[in-house]
């Protein structure tokens, strides 16, 4: 049975946050607005869809006037855990808060399989 879109999200973000060391997760539109969330109850989640969009939204941008071809991801890297942002599409982001000492490769892999998973929902 398949739902609607929110819980398709939402069913992906679960998914996601299986993956060994994950906070959490959300897919936000490009303006900064949330879709949905997955993020800790005591996280602002407002402020981290305008973080992410004005992120990626920067770092589109670098790539671009650099000429190093397409952003596949924005990655801060702090001293209690790391916030990783892609696009799924040309509407929306994907961003993941993860601990310290996640396993990146496996977070990177999974984040890719599920912004594929969040660009086919919102298109």
């Amino acid at each position: 049975m398949v739902g609607t879109k929110e819980e398709e999200l939402k069913q992906i973000l679960e998914e996601f946050e299986n993956v060994g060391d994950v906070a959490g997760s959300a897919v936000v539109r490009r303006d900064g607005l949330m879709i949905v969330s997955g993020l800790p109850k005591d996280t602002n989640s407002k402020a981290v869809a305008a973080m992410a969009a004005a992120i990626v939204g920067t770092g589109e941008t670098a790539s671009k006037e650099l000429d190093i071809g397409e952003l596949n991801q924005v990655l801060i890297e702090s001293q209690k855990g790391k916030l990783i942002s892609i696009g799924a599409g040309p509407d929306a982001i994907f961003t993941a808060m993860v601990k310290e000492k996640a396993n990146m490769g496996l977070v990177l892999m999974q984040m890719e399989r599920a912004s594929k998973k969040i660009m086919r929902i919102i298109q």
